[in-house]
């Protein structure tokens, strides 16, 4: 499983990159039996929302920075691993 963590607080590129990669990522993980999350939070990600919405449609689950969302990680790495 890949998880990545993402703290932008500036509205540069790096988000706009990240979701055109994400269909190609996702796809690379599933080919080799692997799931891929992202826990994303910051203003400069937000900001972004047509990034963010492909970055989700290419996630097997994607939560933010936020102590109610973690267990919903954790839900999904237990039954990932079950």
């Amino acid at each position: 499983m890949g998880i990545e963590v993402s703290f932008q607080v500036t509205t540069n590129s790096t988000i706009e990159r990240k979701a055109a990669q994400a269909e190609t990522r996702q796809n690379v993980m599933h080919k080799n039996g692997y799931k891929i999350a992202y826990i994303i939070d910051g203003a400069g990600n937000f900001a972004r929302s047509s990034a963010i919405t492909k970055i989700c449609q290419y996630s097997d689950c994607t939560i933010a920075y936020k102590q109610r969302e973690f267990q919903l990680l954790g839900n999904f790495i237990r039954d990932v691993l079950i």
